[in-house]
């Protein structure tokens, strides 16, 4: 990008829109391992998709004239998309025209930077709380229940302090995500495009856990273009910094909450077809030659949002960390 005041004018809005698409694709492989209801946002912040109601029945050798009549009741899902925006940035007209290195490129990639994490750690939240389908077209606030996680079972670890926890963990093992599977499997759950979000620190404890023949099987079925770092137990696995954390009560915690020393962390399991994820409006902001600034300011905006698709939770388990005895 020039460095030259006002160049960031000529270029168009909706390129720096599509760099934020393509960054939230590469960024957060989890969004493109769900259902995409996008085409049925209206006005860029609602979801609204229609729902076919019950079938007729079907009477053998009918011999009741005339039959009844029935309506069909159809019904819509809706669900508002949340809004994600940048607080502004200042670049002055001294440092354009004076630093070495182009600061309006780095601003704008701080802004798109903040945003993909920000979507991505709210995309795993809203899968496992919040957006239950309550049986009328809308949503009741829910929570993953107790039903649908898995504790870890290995042995104890000192936890990353890093985290704002302390004390021991039990380690998660290639053992929890066999039981996923089974889990899976008892519920009918289609069996491809199954996926598993591991949280950084407990990835590497499932990496530990592997044998040798595990490990390679494991790591042959790696797709690392499309963010798979390998394949365990029918699960896509993917690795993230951050994914869920729940409180000793087993409450889910907001995404960029601080953690109490006895939260637990968590990962995500889920099959395709269980999520869904919608992006509305994307917005880039820019005030070039600002009098009142003098310089330009430059924000961000885009509406994301997201839906467990299932009342019963079917396809969805949390592996959450579990305290040692």
């Amino acid at each position: 990008m020039a460095t030259n005041p006002g160049a960031i004018s000529a270029i168009p809005v909706e390129i720096f829109a599509n760099y934020i698409v393509e960054k939230l694709r590469k960024e957060n492989p989890h969004l493109e391992a769900a259902t995409d209801e996008s085409s049925f946002v209206l006005g860029g912040s609602v979801v609204h998709i229609p729902q076919a109601g019950t079938s007729p029945s079907v009477v053998k050798n009918r011999n009741t004239f005339p039959a009844t009549a029935v309506q069909r009741g159809d019904s819509f899902v809706t669900y508002p998309l949340d809004v994600f925006s940048t607080d502004p940035t200042h670049v002055t007209w001294q440092e354009e025209n004076e630093i070495s290195y182009d600061k309006t490129d780095s601003v704008l990639n701080d802004h798109t930077n903040t945003l993909v994490e920000a979507i991505g750690d709210n995309m795993l939240y809203v899968w496992a709380k919040g957006l239950k389908p309550n049986g009328s077209g809308g949503f009741a606030a829910d929570e993953i229940p107790a039903a649908a996680k898995i504790a870890t079972a290995g042995t104890a670890a000192a936890v990353n302090p890093d985290d704002g926890q302390t004390g021991t963990r039990l380690k998660l093992t290639y053992a929890e995500l066999q039981s996923a599977q089974a889990k899976m499997n008892k519920a009918g759950v289609p069996k491809k495009e199954r996926y598993a979000m591991l949280e950084s620190y407990m990835y590497q404890q499932f990496i530990d856990s592997l044998s040798a023949n595990q490990m390679a099987a494991f790591q042959a079925a790696a797709d690392l273009k499309n963010g798979v770092v390998g394949e365990f137990a029918g699960f896509k696995i993917l690795e993230r910094s951050s994914v869920l954390a729940f409180s000793s009560a087993g409450v889910l915690k907001v995404p960029g909450a601080a953690l109490a020393a006895t939260d637990n962390l968590a990962c995500f399991c889920w099959q395709k077809q269980s999520v869904a994820k919608a992006l509305g409006d994307i917005k880039p902001f820019a005030a070039i030659d600002d009098p009142t600034y003098y310089g330009d300011i430059f924000s961000a905006l885009v509406k994301s949002g997201g839906r467990c698709r299932r009342g019963d939770w079917k396809g969805i388990i949390a592996i959450v960390q579990a305290t040692a005895a």
